[in-house]
């Protein structure tokens, strides 16, 4: 039944909603992770691409935003590995099977096999969604980590640590708000109060925090069942 006043059924509001949040491009399968994440690739692909050559970039379609490019930047993080990602084929086509069904359906209600196949792709697509969100996560620890490595040197950088930290916190209170996470609510409690409410950065408290930033990524990689080669290289 279509909504009062619109051309469109309250499901396909709410599961084009879903994939707005997500932002993809429509044409999102057709572009490389290097070019999703504007690190490389063809230069007129770099995050975003004039598809209909109307002259200028429709952002409702035509542009790769937040959650989609992390997804990019986590899969080329693992393309030399032995066991590497691919959140966004994975997400993407989840959402385009799910869209498919509910296209071939329009105005008729979903038999009780359909909505389990809609609900199966919705999974598919939240799940390799949340998978990268849980990767960018164990990324800025290894990025912290890093900035930690020249604590007390002239090569510290605060303004570095300070980034990477306040994205590695709001990245992992963001696990918080999928009622499908695969994060339990213990794991979730656990990584926070390991990262605390700021970097400890002096006293004996430092080598501690070190661990802990390690048990963080620990937690991650068994949680979603991450391989172990990919959470240090990203």
């Amino acid at each position: 039944m279509l909504v009062d006043g619109k051309s469109y059924t309250n499901l396909e509001h709410q599961y084009d909603e879903g994939f707005g949040y997500f932002g993809a491009a429509r044409d999102y399968l057709s572009y490389t992770d290097e070019e999703i994440a504007s690190k490389g690739g063809r230069d007129n692909y770099q995050g975003m691409y004039d598809t209909d050559t109307s002259g200028m970039i429709d952002l409702n379609s035509e542009y790769n935003f937040g959650h989609s490019q992390n997804a990019a930047k986590r899969d080329l993080g693992t393309a030399s590995n032995s066991m590497p990602t691919d959140f966004t084929e994975a997400a993407m086509q989840a959402f385009l099977q799910g869209r498919a069904l509910i296209n071939e359906n329009v105005g008729a209600e979903l038999t009780d096999a359909q909505m389990a196949s809609l609900l199966e792709f919705r999974d598919e697509a939240v799940a390799n969604w949340e998978y990268a969100i849980a990767a960018t996560v164990v990324h800025y620890v290894n990025d912290v980590l890093a900035d930690y490595a020249d604590l007390g040197t002239e090569d510290f950088n605060y303004a570095d640590l300070a980034k990477h930290w306040s994205e590695l916190k709001g990245f992992a209170i963001s696990l918080q708000f999928n009622p499908h996470k695969k994060l339990t609510d213990a794991q979730y409690t656990k990584i926070n109060e390991l990262l605390q409410d700021a970097p400890v950065l002096s006293g004996d408290g430092v080598v501690q925090y070190l661990l802990d930033l390690a048990e963080v990524r620990l937690v991650l990689q068994q949680a979603y069942e991450f391989n172990a080669e990919n959470t240090t290289s990203w």
